[in-house]
Parts: structure tokens; C-alpha cells; sequence
């Protein structure tokens, strides 16, 4: 018979208790066990540790095995912990580690760690009165935070991976082909990254990997805590910086470049006065692009972890939908499509398909209809926020499947006559949108900048028209 989803629950209170006895030996009891909204790739726990000396509270994170594609990159829950201990050493505002899981506990992989009190919501951040004096300088503090991330000394840090402009682009290039799904606007993105990639000779530093808003729990002096170091690497330190500015993390606050919290002006002059390094701007940009396709393939690689059955809360549809905001980014990060991105046409013809049978793009309008139908109803109490959470994503889904049912048919049939007259050949549309990422990435296509250009703006707006028709884009950079 399958256990309950109460049931497990007690279990892991169970197992999480003799856990957490190993490091502290005085805990008689834990209370108040909760699922954390949020953690797209990491499982995070919120509970109380009672013992004579008061209730103490902590925080559980494991490892959620969601995606293949979207683990990548992740240090490992073991390096995780280490960072966090030599970035407390280095002065850097982190939660202090309690302890790791063993094998033993049968509670999969992760770690313990002090529960940091303070505002995480990256929204209200941005808009909590409460915070209104430490946001004059939050830009400015992130900076030097930063840096003094990129100043720990390698010595104390666990086994990492080590990688560069081209390095990362590779990386991302191959998760992008191991999601399947033909994206020609993130195709064009590869060939604007290889075509712009940096010459530095800046020694390699610890690079965080996802230092935004959104990762970090803020009070009003400040900042208290940088979270989620599953992504940390070393690399160029401009990394950083770029993914900071991606306008995905800025919430609608677009004219706000560095994390919708103030201006690039302000970033860079906090990292340099704590670094003592100038900030170059043109590999902050390059960075920001990155960024930018990276938050895409992971879109992606969420949605298709649902179809594939990995993880079906339906929160990953959403974030699946979300790719086609990163498209409008790309277009306006990378600016009007240049000469050097155009090619003449080869001797053969451009009716191959490099896949027989390319992956549809994630969140298909049937898998929304069957997500919002199967959302569970909440069955304990430890459920009911990520019910409610549920609930309202399902909402929203549902307007989003109205705009799809009213717009999709006609904007996917216009879309595929504009790849048709350009490539002069019939098929499907995604294997148009195959052979169109195929003519990019081989440079085999004669048309000119003014058709790609206004194929790639009229799909992408009208994509966005029915994911997101309120994200604000206008104003980046």
C-alpha cells in the first residue's frame, strides 16, 4: 500500500530529529516542520529545534532530483556546506552550518544550517516600506558583497569546477541541446556569444554562480544572508556582476539595472571599493547575455521535467512559460542583428533537420489543461502553503491557457510562413524551427537582417502576449 504524503512526513520528522541529534545531542524535539515555497532545484525545510535551552530555529536543504539537464552545474550539497563555512571565515553573511545528512539518515542529500530571519521574497524586497532605508544601498552592498566572495582564498575551498567565458558557454550550449526543444532566438544568442566572447587575463576567483534578488534574506540594516550556492565555480568575477543584472531578477523594476535595487552605477562602485578591481563593463554585458540564455535553458529543462514525469507540481509549467520572456531579453541585450551575424548560402539546400523528431517546446497548451486539472487539494497542514501557492499558480495558468486557446493557432500558422518564405521549405513548425536553428548555427541561410529581425521581434512579442503580457522590457541597458 503507498504511504500517505502525512505519513512520509512524519517519517522524515522522525529520521530529521535523529539527525540533527548527532550535532546536537541536547534536542528533545522538533516543531512546526514545513516545505519552504520557492527552491526551484533544492528541497528547503523550515523547522524548530527544541531543547532546555529554548527553541532554536533551523533549516533542512536536500537535494531535489528534478532535471538531469538542470543539475549540471550544481557544486554538490558537500561543496555547498563547505562554501558556506569558509565564506562565514571570510567574513561574508551566510547562514552557519550545522551539519550535513549522512546515508544512513534516510533523508537523501543536503545539510543543516541556522534558520536567518528577514524578508527572502525578491518582491518585497523591492517594495516592503519597512526597507525603504536599506534599499538606498543594497545595490552598493551587493557589490562589495561580491567581492568579497571573489577574495576567499582558494585554499579553503572544496573541489570545484573551474570555468571561463568559453567554458560556460559550452556548458549551457550543451545543456540547450541535451533539452531538445528548437529555440532559434537562443541559437542566435550562442552565435552572438561566440562571436563576442572576451579576451581577459584575470586569474580564475570563487564565483557564486547565483548571487540575485531572490537569493538573499534581507533586513532593515541590510543585507543578512546570501543563499543558494548550488552553482558556485571558479571563474571570471565579471560573472557575476552580469547575472546580477539579468532582467529576469529585477521584478519589473526594469529601469533598475542591478536587481530592480539600483543602478550599474551603483554595483560597481560597491565592488570596486571593496575589491579594489575596476569593473569591466563590455564582460559585465557579455555576462549579462549569458545569464540571460542560461535562466532560458533552464526554463526549458523545468517544463520538460515535468512532461517527462520528474517532477509534476505544475509550478514548472510556469517557469516553462517563462522562456518566452527571455527571448525579448535576449533581443534586446544582444541589440539589432549585425552584418557579421548574416552568411551567405551554402551549395546544398537547407532542408535538413538535424533531429527527426525535435522536441516541442515545453508547457504545450494540452499539458497546461492537464496540470490545472490534476492541482491536489491539501491534505495536512504542512501542505496547505504549497496548496495555496499551487492554487494561484493555477490561476494564472488558466488565464494564460485562455490567451493561448484565443491567439496560439493564428501566431504559431504566422510563424511558420515567415521560417517557410525565408528558408524555402515546407514542414511542420517544429521542424521549421529546427531547420531555422540549424541555418544559424551552420551559417547557411542567405536572408537578411531586416527578415530575421522582424521574425525574431513579431514571434517573440506575440509568444509573450500570451505567457506574460504585463513583463516590462522596454528600458534594459
Amino acid at each position: 500500500m503507498t504511504r500517505s504524503k502525512a505519513s512520509v512526513q512524519a517519517a522524515d520528522a522522525d529520521r530529521l530529529l535523529m539527525a540533527l541529534r548527532r550535532h546536537r545531542p541536547d534536542v528533545s524535539a522538533i516543531a512546526a516542520l514545513r516545505a519552504v515555497s520557492g527552491g526551484a532545484s533544492q528541497e528547503i525545510w523550515s523547522f524548530d529545534a527544541l531543547s532546555p535551552s529554548g527553541a532554536q530555529g533551523l533549516i533542512l536543504r536536500r537535494t531535489r532530483q528534478w532535471s538531469e539537464n538542470g543539475q549540471q552545474g550544481s557544486a554538490g550539497m558537500a561543496a555547498e556546506a563547505a562554501l558556506l563555512r569558509s565564506a562565514l571565515e571570510a567574513g561574508v553573511a551566510v547562514p552557519e552550518v550545522i551539519g550535513e545528512l549522512l546515508p544512513s539518515d534516510g533523508l537523501g542529500d543536503g545539510y543543516l544550517m541556522r534558520r536567518v530571519e528577514g524578508e527572502s521574497s525578491a518582491r518585497a524586497i523591492l517594495r516592503d516600506p519597512e526597507l525603504a532605508q536599506a534599499r538606498r544601498t543594497l545595490a552598493a552592498e551587493c557589490g562589495a558583497l561580491m567581492a568579497r566572495i571573489h577574495a576567499m582564498p582558494q585554499a579553503k575551498l572544496p573541489a570545484l569546477r573551474c570555468g571561463g567565458a568559453a567554458h560556460e558557454r559550452r556548458h549551457w550550449e550543451a545543456a540547450h541541446r541535451a533539452n531538445g526543444t528548437p529555440r532559434p532566438v537562443f541559437e542566435l544568442a550562442l552565435r552572438w556569444l561566440a562571436e563576442h566572447e572576451p579576451a581577459y587575463s584575470d586569474p580564475a576567483v570563487l564565483v557564486h554562480g547565483d548571487f540575485r534578488n531572490g537569493n538573499l534574506i534581507v533586513g532593515a540594516e541590510g543585507v543578512r544572508a546570501v543563499l543558494d550556492w548550488e552553482l558556485a565555480h571558479l571563474g571570471d568575477p565579471m560573472e557575476d556582476l552580469g547575472w546580477f543584472c539579468v532582467n529576469s531578477w529585477r521584478f519589473g523594476n526594469v529601469e533598475l539595472e542591478a536587481g530592480g535595487l539600483g543602478t550599474r552605477a551603483q554595483l560597481f562602485a560597491g565592488y570596486e571599493a571593496e575589491s579594489g578591481r575596476r569593473v569591466d563593463a563590455a564582460r559585465v554585458h557579455y555576462w549579462q547575455v549569458l545569464g540571460t540564455l542560461k535562466w532560458g535553458i533552464t526554463c526549458d529543462a523545468m517544463g520538460l521535467a515535468w512532461r517527462n514525469g520528474s517532477d509534476l507540481r505544475i509550478e514548472r509549467l510556469a517557469i516553462a512559460r517563462r522562456a518566452s520572456e527571455v527571448e525579448v531579453d535576449l533581443l534586446v541585450a544582444m541589440g539589432e542583428i549585425r552584418s557579421t551575424l548574416l552568411w551567405e548560402r551554402a551549395d546544398d539546400e537547407i532542408g535538413v533537420f538535424e533531429r527527426d523528431d525535435p522536441e516541442p517546446l515545453p508547457a504545450s497548451a494540452d499539458e497546461l489543461t492537464i496540470a490545472i486539472a490534476e492541482l491536489p487539494l491539501a491534505s495536512t497542514a504542512t501542505d496547505e502553503g504549497r496548496t495555496n501557492r499551487d492554487a494561484r499558480i493555477g490561476i494564472s495558468l488558466q488565464s494564460t491557457l485562455a490567451r493561448e486557446r484565443e491567439m496560439g493557432a493564428r501566431l504559431a500558422s504566422e510563424e511558420a510562413d515567415r521560417i517557410c518564405r525565408m528558408l524555402g521549405v515546407q514542414a511542420d513548425l517544429e521542424r521549421l524551427r529546427a531547420a531555422l536553428c540549424t541555418a544559424i548555427r551552420n551559417r547557411s541561410s542567405a536572408c537578411d537582417a531586416a527578415a530575421l529581425n522582424a521574425h525574431f521581434w513579431t514571434t517573440a512579442l506575440g509568444q509573450l502576449a500570451i505567457d506574460q503580457p504585463r513583463y516590462r522590457w522596454r528600458h534594459i541597458n
